[in-house]
């Protein structure tokens, strides 16, 4: 007799509901997005026991009784009738699990009416087997109460998790569908108590109304959704919300391409709260590779990545006002009933002691023909080309129009000159940089505006060609360790780009030669130190950006470093050429305080 044999429907059902019904989180995910699919106006989740008790109730298009009985049976579905379905799809569902497999693993209760029908349908099933069917009187929609969720799989019971994080998770799901469907109005309940409620008034209202008027006001808007600024940064990729065709989806695709749209605008361990809409040919994308829909796959991932990441750097491109943190008497702090966000970063003031500004040096204005300071302001603009290698990518900033195409180099356009007003007021403590602008009132730290500066001319150097450098008449002998010099000549040619000529000398010692040709304010073999350092701590990052990083930081003025009226204002000007207000690390060049903000302190407001 042979062995392999016919499973019993019974135990496929729990194979298969084991796919589809990982946890109370991904049982509601498949419930609410049936309802969606429904075209659904309102929808309510009730939800008890830890997830294992759900009510979801929904005024979509309902179901017949012959289409309740049927709802519950494997591969029933009303979404795709052919294979080529599969490649075509607008909706959610399409498999024909769903509710077969969560009625596989509980007691159900299925209650609907269509527009067609004079009277409703219920039906009620335990472990997917069909007790009682009779008729009830109810409004059009549909009504699936789910009771002692994985009853009959005592394993899976076993590994859920407390409560509290199961309700996490099922406010994570609701929240992802909220925002994808801001026309549909949405009521969570955890255990009687209201935790979710979108009114089904547009995006922005559902963005309020999850996360608070605090997140509204620091994100702005873009062709593919909303980008938040510095004061929204997490410390996990959690925020970055993904929604293809309205499906919410886990990208790494997308996700690469939003960090390295925030590069040089983020803090070291800090991630971006954005929400990304991409519409695209159904045709194009495989949502069928998972059973939980959670991933996609791409026919051209080269060009979704591009198409994000070109459209968050166009959204930066001399964005300071969004960058840089405002000063303000008082933050609002609007904490959000749904989730929580103590974990955003602010720029909030520090309220001091009144201080003497015995270290202010106000500098007289030299008395210089206006034309002649414009002069000296207004200079050709700079083209900053980023190259970052991830995922066997080569990212160039683009032209005007999107090119998918890899670049191997990048055009000389010139481009129109732009006119930046200012006027230096003087330096305070040395350190920083006083300046009016715009009717603003500005603060620039002068190592961070001098490190940036300092980092887009090596880029632009480094990537286009190598940094010029000079031959040293007496060559810098330097002490490494082994895993130091190991670094040091598996990325000889990365130095040599960045100008360093770099020999063995012996075991524990090695010579510079020469050095890039660059007025850094550091010795040599403190930058060099410091490259060494930053490319053991940060591996993750590439190694050219390791070394441009290192150099330019180190090469950068001090602060407590006195400097002159025209230092400052060649700097200040040199840094709106570039039109980047975040150090290379991500932290704010400059602080602004408005003259509504100053009379507020001096309460004249």
């Amino acid at each position: 007799m042979g062995k392999i044999r016919i499973l019993d429907e019974s135990v496929s059902n729990i194979i298969a509901a084991g796919e589809v019904v990982e946890n109370p989180a991904s049982m509601i995910k498949e419930l609410l997005e049936n309802s969606l699919d429904a075209k659904s106006k309102n929808i309510k989740i009730d939800v008890k026991n830890g997830g294992r008790d759900v009510v979801i109730s929904d005024d979509g298009i309902g179901m017949s009784q012959e289409d309740l009985l049927l709802s519950i049976e494997r591969h029933a579905t009303s979404k795709i009738r052919e294979k080529e379905d599969l490649y075509n799809l607008y909706t959610y569902g399409f498999r024909g699990e769903a509710l077969s497999s969560i009625s596989a693993v509980c007691k159900i209760v299925l209650t609907s009416k269509s527009d067609d029908d004079e009277i409703g349908s219920q039906v009620n099933a335990i472990a997917g087997k069909v007790t009682n069917l009779k008729n009830i009187q109810r409004n059009r929609g549909t009504t699936i109460e789910i009771k002692e969720l994985f009853f009959n799989t005592p394993a899976r019971l076993k590994f859920l998790r407390k409560p509290t994080t199961e309700y996490l998770n099922i406010k994570e799901i609701v929240i992802q569908e909220a925002l994808s469907n801001p026309d549909v109005s949405i009521i969570l309940s955890l255990d009687g108590k209201v935790s979710i409620k979108t009114s089904g008034n547009g995006l922005e209202n559902s963005i309020v109304e999850i996360f608070g008027r605090n997140v509204l006001k620091n994100i702005k808007k873009f062709p593919l959704g909303y980008l938040g600024n510095g004061a929204l940064y997490r410390s996990s990729k959690d925020s970055i919300f993904t929604f293809i065709n309205g499906r919410m989806v886990k990208s790494k695709i997308v996700e690469n391409a939003v960090m390295d749209g925030y590069y040089t605008k983020l803090m070291k361990g800090k991630y971006p709260f954005a929400i990304i809409f991409l519409e695209v040919d159904p045709k194009s994308i495989d949502v069928n590779v998972h059973p939980s829909k959670k991933i996609v796959k791409f026919d051209d991932e080269e060009r979704v990545y591009y198409q994000v990441l070109n459209e968050i750097k166009k959204s930066f491109e001399r964005d300071d006002d969004f960058i840089s943190p405002t000063f303000e008497e008082k933050i609002e702090k609007e904490e959000s009933k749904f989730l929580d966000f103590s974990e955003f970063e602010k720029f909030t003031p520090i309220k001091a002691e009144p201080q003497k500004f015995e270290n202010l040096t106000v500098i007289e204005k030299p008395q210089i023909e206006e034309k002649k300071v414009e002069d000296e302001i207004i200079k050709e603009e700079k083209l900053i080309e980023d190259e970052i290698e991830e995922s066997n990518y080569k990212v160039v900033v683009q032209e005007e129009e999107l090119d998918f195409s890899i670049k191997e180099e990048k055009k000389e356009v010139p481009q129109e000159k732009k006119r930046v007003n200012f006027r230096v007021i003087g330096q305070v403590f040395e350190t920083f940089i006083l300046v009016e602008r715009d009717g603003i009132f500005e603060i620039y730290d002068q190592h961070i505006v001098h490190e940036r500066i300092l980092y887009e001319k090596l880029k632009k150097q480094y990537y286009g060609k190598d940094i010029s450098s000079q031959q040293l008449l007496v060559p810098i002998r330097i002490m490494v360790d082994p895993r130091e010099k190991e670094i040091i000549f598996e990325n000889e040619e990365n130095f040599i780009k960045a100008g360093f000529e770099i020999d063995k000398f012996s075991d524990n010692e090695i010579l510079i030669r020469a050095i890039p040709i660059i007025d850094l304010r550091d010795s040599i073999e403190n930058i060099f130190r410091n490259i060494l350092l930053n490319i053991r701590e940060n591996k993750n990052l590439d190694i050219r950006e390791n070394i441009l990083i290192s150099m330019s930081c180190r090469g950068a003025i001090k602060a407590n470093e006195k400097l002159s009226y025209e230092e400052m204002t060649k700097i200040i000007g040199e840094l709106h050429e570039i039109g980047e207000y975040t150090c290379p690390h991500g932290r704010p060049i400059i602080v602004k305080i408005t003259y509504d903000d100053l009379e507020k302190l001096f309460k004249r407001k």
